[in-house]
C-alpha cells in the first residue's frame, strides 16, 4: 500500500533529480564561459583586467555554490535509497513533509535544527542567524 508520505517523498525525489540536472547543465555553461574568459586575450588596460578578474571570480563562486548544492542533492538521494530520508538524525522522528518540501536537504526536524544551530553558534547566548 502506497501512503501519502511515500507519494510526497517520490515527488521530492523527482524535484531533486530535476534540480540536479538543471545545475549540471548550468555548470557546463558557466565552465564554458570561464574557459572562454581565460582564453581571451587580456587587454593591458587595468579596468578591463579588473572586470575580467571580477567575472572570473563570480563564475568560480557560482560553480562552487553549484558543486555544494549537487553534494547536498546527492546526499539526500542516497538517504532516499537507504530508506532514511525524512528521518531526523537526532531524534529519529519523521521530519514534516512541509519542511522537506521547503528544504529537501534537511536532516533534522525544526526543533533539533534550532538546537543544533544554537550549539554550533556558541550556545544560548549566541546571536541567532537571520
Amino acid at each position: 500500500m502506497v501512503t501519502r508520505r511515500t507519494l510526497d517523498l517520490n515527488r521530492i525525489r523527482e524535484l531533486l533529480q530535476r534540480r540536479r540536472r538543471e545545475i549540471l547543465s548550468a555548470n557546463e555553461g558557466a565552465h564554458r564561459e570561464l574557459t572562454a574568459l581565460k582564453n581571451q586575450e587580456r587587454d593591458p588596460e587595468y579596468e578591463e583586467n579588473a572586470q575580467s578578474e571580477l567575472a572570473d571570480y563570480t563564475l568560480s563562486s557560482l560553480m562552487e555554490s553549484q558543486r555544494r548544492e549537487i553534494m547536498l542533492i546527492d546526499a539526500a538521494l542516497r538517504r532516499m535509497d537507504m530508506g532514511v530520508f525524512g528521518e531526523c538524525v537526532d531524534c529519529g522522528f519523521e521530519i514534516p513533509i512541509e519542511r522537506l518540501e521547503a528544504l529537501p536537504f534537511a536532516i533534522r526536524c525544526e526543533e533539533d535544527a534550532s538546537i543544533h544551530e544554537l550549539e554550533t553558534r556558541g550556545g544560548p547566548m549566541a546571536s541567532p542567524s537571520l
